[in-house]
């Protein structure tokens, strides 16, 4: 015991000395933790925006968010109007949606790209607990339109409220366009990075690969063959996962490059698009003196969810989409009665359902 305090002591000693001077024997390219190559194919000239000139070329690596759409764009719509507010308004409930750009290069002349990980994906991206949890990872490309050498992500546009000032215009869509990704949505075919730590549950709902196998440990690449949203109707009834094709599942090793098809970014815009709000919570605003502008936007006037437990007793809101023109998608919500996260509360924080705004276009609820 005491050569082992001796021995311990005198690495201390040697660590503090050479604390004092400089270290050798520590320099050198550091080596990545992973890395992807990918490939693009196809022909870029058929589906490029026209009037874009030549394109700024890149790839990056995306990490997704756990996401929940919210419930007007999963319910039954109530009439045809809904339906088309729905339409306009709301992104795939499947989409890969993202939260953050880890890595972005320049593509290379001949299409290809190597994206290094030099860094673990962050805590709040991953899903589960310490002992089984796991990153999803989309890999993009995309014209760097704006210029700033990483891929922008955009947010929908919104309305303002009575007295939430004036509404932010976050241009509703991103300056960039996707022109090819990997993952963009669990109703197609994907190609995903993961990062695995620990176990891994298989029954975890985080863009789900129901009947493949787990993720290999540390990075790796997991392909899947997509489920219809019909199956995974039927599924969620059943409460199970909706199920992959076995013979499309793949795990592999990052080493295997990845081949990335030109697509139109009509198909794509959503990949860019990130969420305000990613647990299916709404945001009600009170609607405003004036009546706001709605050139280029669908309204509805669409029943309160309460599923089913009759407390909404009729409420009517106004849900707005953003703008024709817009890449992403969302929604604004007016009451006439209600609170910020919940338009059925108990104590409103503004009722004026005896004075509403002489544009409101909706039935006038009395309160209850």
């Amino acid at each position: 015991m005491a050569a082992v305090t001796r021995t311990a002591l005198a690495a201390i000693g040697l660590a503090a000395a050479a604390g004092c001077g400089d270290l050798s024997g520590f320099g050198g390219t550091v080596p990545a933790l992973a890395a992807v190559r990918i490939q693009t194919t196809g022909d870029l000239t058929s589906v490029q925006v026209p009037g874009g000139g030549d394109p700024a070329l890149r790839a990056a690596l995306v990490w997704g968010a756990q996401w929940l759409t919210e419930p007007l764009c999963i319910l039954p719509p109530d009439d045809a109007r809904a339906a088309a507010m729905i339409a306009a308004g709301c992104r795939d409930p499947f989409s890969f949606v993202p939260d953050r750009v880890a890595v972005d290069v320049a593509l290379e002349a001949d299409g290809g790209a190597t994206l290094a990980l030099f860094d673990l994906p962050a805590a709040d991206v991953m899903v589960g607990d310490v002992t089984a949890r796991v990153a999803y990872a989309s890999l993009v490309v995309y014209d760097d339109r704006d210029g700033d050498g990483t891929l922008t992500l955009g947010r929908a546009n919104r309305l303002g409220g009575r007295d939430n000032g004036p509404p932010i215009d976050t241009g509703g869509s991103t300056p960039d366009i996707v022109y090819a990704a990997s993952f963009v949505s669990m109703t197609q075919p994907d190609t995903r990075l993961a990062f695995r730590e620990g176990g891994f549950n298989a029954a975890a709902a985080f863009y789900p690969r129901s009947g493949c196998g787990a993720p290999l440990p540390s990075f790796s690449l997991v392909s899947a063959s997509g489920f219809t949203a019909d199956a995974a109707l039927a599924a969620q009834l059943r409460g199970e996962l909706p199920p992959e094709d076995p013979a499309m599942c793949r795990e592999q090793p990052t080493d295997v490059p990845v081949a990335l098809v030109f697509r139109p970014p009509s198909e794509l815009h959503e990949v860019a698009c990130e969420e305000r709000a990613t647990d299916s919570s709404v945001r009600y605003r009170e609607p405003p003196a004036d009546a706001p502008d709605l050139t280029g936007r669908t309204i509805a006037c669409a029943k309160v969810p309460d599923f089913g437990s009759g407390k909404a007793k009729g409420a009517i809101q106004l849900a707005i989409s953003g703008r024709s023109g817009d890449s992403c998608l969302g929604l604004t919500h007016y009451v006439l009665r209600g609170c910020r996260t919940d338009a059925l509360c108990e104590l409103p924080a503004w009722d004026i359902t005896a004075t509403p705004p002489d544009w409101w276009p909706c039935p006038v609820q009395a309160p209850q």
